[in-house]
């Protein structure tokens, strides 16, 4: 699958720290966890989203220079498009800054932008602990890959955030408690609500109701001696 947008969220003030953003959304995505609500980036033959060009992408956002600085690249699944470095290094040349959001399955991509240095800042979902991840993802996952991909950002000198969204029936206090013991020592860690809004890929998923604030702090607090900085995230 080529590289194609299905959005371009002109300017977000919450996708990356510190910045004034605007948010392009990659098409096509290798995981099918059950509780994502992006289905025209996951399933495009089913629910055909709008087609950006990367081409159309960075003239967009070179227009847009003056008043925004950054670029978000998320999905979807960025790191399976080869076209990534190509796009990423274009838009390096613009002067425009880069955090991308990944799920970590292509520690080989992650490998060639580190070593390119075309990243800014990264963010690695999390879905869940290292033993569940099948479940989480709705596909057979290579954990090897994963574990590598997270090392990798942790070893590397660019900002970074882990984060895990956290739904009900899926993580639990033990979840977290695993997942604290594996990224242990890690920067940043982020807990996001799940929300059904909008639909889910699992239309089972779509009437749960996400964790109450009192059980995402109890969540929180299991995790929080693993890292050095945990917070929750409201606004996903």
């Amino acid at each position: 699958m080529s590289l194609t947008f299905g959005q371009i969220q002109k300017t977000s003030l919450i996708d990356y720290p510190g910045e004034v953003a605007s948010t392009l959304f990659t098409v096509g995505c290798n995981f099918r966890c059950p509780f994502c609500y992006n289905r025209s980036l996951v399933l495009p033959e089913e629910y055909p989203p709008q087609r950006i060009t990367p081409e159309q992408a960075i003239l967009e956002l070179s227009k847009r220079k003056k008043y925004v600085q950054a670029a978000v690249i998320t999905g979807g699944e960025p790191t399976i498009h080869e076209e990534l470095p190509w796009f990423i290094e274009s838009l390096k040349k613009e002067g425009i800054k880069v955090k991308l959001d990944t799920n970590g399955s292509n520690p080989k991509m992650l490998t060639e932008l580190f070593s390119k240095k075309l990243l800014d800042y990264v963010a690695m979902d999390i879905k869940s602990s290292l033993d569940s991840y099948d479940e989480a993802t709705g596909v057979q996952i290579d954990i090897a890959q994963i574990k590598e991909s997270a090392q990798l950002i942790q070893s590397s000198a660019v900002p970074y955030e882990f984060r895990t969204t956290v739904v009900p029936g899926l993580h639990n206090l033990d979840t977290m408690e695993r997942i604290g013991k594996w990224l242990n020592g890690a920067n940043k860690y982020i807990l996001q609500p799940f929300t059904a809004e909008g639909g889910t890929l699992d239309r089972t998923y779509s009437g749960k109701a996400p964790f109450r604030p009192q059980e995402l702090t109890a969540l929180l607090n299991v995790v929080k001696p693993y890292f050095k900085e945990a917070t929750i995230r409201e606004y996903y």
